[in-house]
């Protein structure tokens, strides 16, 4: 539910015309992008910074990092298996 709740808000925000995510109750901005900490090369997530506090988030679980991770590497939060890429 609290996933529905985030994704709404945040398409609000970006219908308005902002980058901004929401995500545990807080704005997230993106800061650029890295590769999901999960060795897959064709994965890749946004870097957050919650524009409140001055955080970083870089894909820790809970994260709107994470979240990216998730929802946009079609292997999941799955490891490769040795070989794999």
């Amino acid at each position: 539910m609290t996933a529905i709740l985030n994704d709404l808000i945040t398409g609000a925000i970006q219908l308005a015309g902002d980058t901004l995510v929401s995500h545990g109750a807080r704005l997230w901005q993106s800061e650029g992008g890295r590769t999901c900490p999960l060795g897959w090369h064709n994965c890749s997530q946004s870097v957050y910074v919650d524009i409140k506090t001055g955080e970083y988030d870089y894909g820790d679980p809970g994260g709107p990092g994470h979240q990216d991770c998730m929802r946009n590497c079609r292997h999941g939060m799955i490891p490769p298996q040795e070989g794999e890429d």
